[in-house]
């Protein structure tokens, strides 16, 4: 009876810290409060929090890969490079660091790098619609309007983001016109 009384008590604390999220002051947490910001256009104190977790942990892809893209919505592009690199660096299969490089580079009109980045995040993940969306709209930009249409149809096909689904629908709107 009291070693299922443990078993309980270990399961019950590990459900309660999954609902509640990470720890406070940890890494992981620093990022959770970093993209909290940032969803609210925060970028300055977004990139706090992301340096806090990187401060913690040197090796966490994630919270360079985020900071990256605080510093792109700064347009501070060279450090937005230099943490996506890291990110990759650090986890060359994390397709969210590809994906907020590839924003960089097209930002900087460099399609042809921001293309072969979109491509490696939906190589590394299939399902990453924003890299579809992403991609999508350098193709549309070049006038390659059969891949971007195709590129914009995944994106409605693979995202439950209402937002990124209309905005597609808006962009095959305009290349049926």
């Amino acid at each position: 009876m009291r070693n299922f009384a443990i078993v309980w008590l270990i399961l019950l604390s590990t459900l309660l810290a999954a609902c509640l999220g990470p720890a406070v002051g940890t890494a992981e947490w620093y990022v959770e409060q970093g993209n909290k910001l940032a969803d609210d256009e925060l970028y300055d104190e977004a990139v706090e929090e992301f340096a806090k977790a990187i401060e913690l942990n040197p090796r966490y892809a994630e919270a360079y890969s985020n900071r990256g893209l605080a510093y792109y919505y700064q347009y501070e592009f060279e450090r937005a490079i230099a943490d996506c690199n890291k990110a990759i660096e650090l986890d060359p299969d994390f397709a969210q660091a590809y994906n907020n490089r590839g924003l960089v580079h097209y930002s900087r009109y460099d399609y042809e790098q921001a293309i072969a980045d979109y491509n490696k995040a939906i190589e590394l993940d299939p399902d990453l619609a924003q890299a579809y969306y992403n991609r999508g709209t350098v193709y549309k930009k070049q006038e390659q309007n059969i891949e971007a249409i195709a590129d914009f149809e995944t994106v409605i096909d693979l995202s439950d983001d209402q937002w990124l689904i209309e905005m597609a629908e808006e962009h095959l709107d305009e290349l049926s016109e």
